[in-house]
């Protein structure tokens, strides 16, 4: 059980850090063309884009999906951290 969590915290710490420097690398530089660049665009956009059709920028023009994908997935991290102990 302890082994389950640990590596449910670990993807969830990976999968939230790539959000964040997604968010960065979209603040700094938003048409870039890098391996680096494409790397986290690939594995995060899976993730954010389920968010994305729920939550439509609309006038906006603020992405709310990565924000609102951290914290879904906080939320899961405690979940299973809960019903494991």
């Amino acid at each position: 059980m302890v082994l389950l969590f640990k590596i449910v915290d670990l993807l969830v710490s990976i999968i939230n850090t790539l959000i964040v420097i997604r968010v960065i690398l979209s603040w700094l530089s938003p048409n870039s063309n890098n391996g680096f660049t494409d790397l986290v665009y690939g594995i995060t956009e899976p993730i954010l884009k389920p968010f994305r059709v729920l939550l439509p920028m609309g006038n906006l023009r603020v992405d709310l999906s990565p924000m609102v994908a951290y914290i879904f997935l906080s939320i899961i991290r405690r979940l299973v951290f809960n019903l494991l102990f």
